[in-house]
């Protein structure tokens, strides 16, 4: 069954709604996305969604990221965030045929002109140029991806990793620091975790 809803907040200042419904409104700084109805992952209802939106978005205001890649993009929401956010360069990237058609789809509800890249290529296929790089993708996937995911990201990059339980903290962050990465931040939100990397020594 298609996933339908009409308004779900899904980070502090990010929105999702129904394609067929009107826009919410709202307050300034506040951004509201489009999504038709699919069985991708990432409407907006699982913790690891909101976690990531709201680290995504926080992130591309803070640091103001050129360019972006999403992997595991399902919806593509997390990429359209990085894209209204000010990117000029933004990836996502799928396995799953069905996801990066309901990717594209999303995207072109958006206002902007600048096109996001979809496909099913592989984290490092464009080198070593993501200011963020975001993988919110299931534990054994990650695990085999880390070397990758980290060869994508930019001198002085974030990489922003969910998908997994606190407990899976200590287990996930080996493959991270093994290549290269150090852990900066780890956050949890109704029992899943997100954790942030830069590159560094490992440890």
């Amino acid at each position: 069954m298609k996933n339908e809803f009409r308004v779900l907040r899904i980070a502090p200042r990010i929105f999702l709604y129904d394609s067929n419904s009107s826009a919410p409104k709202l307050k300034e700084g506040e951004i509201a996305f489009a999504q038709v109805p699919s069985t991708a992952f990432g409407d907006g209802t699982h913790p690891t969604t909101r976690l990531c939106a709201g680290a995504v978005d926080q992130l591309c205001r803070l640091f103001r990221p050129k360019s972006v890649l999403d992997v595991g993009t399902g919806t593509g929401v997390l990429a359209r965030i990085a894209r209204s956010r000010g990117a000029q360069f933004i990836a996502g990237t799928d396995i799953d045929a069905d996801a990066l058609i309901a990717a594209r789809a999303n995207s072109v509800l958006d206002s902007s002109k600048l096109e996001i890249v979809f496909d099913d290529c592989p984290p490092d296929h464009w080198g070593p140029r993501f200011d963020l790089v975001v993988a919110n993708i299931l534990e054994e996937p990650l695990l085999e991806l880390a070397p990758a995911l980290s060869r994508a990201l930019a001198p002085g990059g974030r990489l922003l990793v969910s998908g997994f339980t606190p407990l899976q903290v200590p287990h996930i962050s080996v493959p991270f620091k093994n290549a290269g990465l150090k852990s900066e931040t780890t956050s949890v939100q109704d029992g899943w975790a997100l954790m942030i990397f830069r590159p560094g020594e490992g440890l």
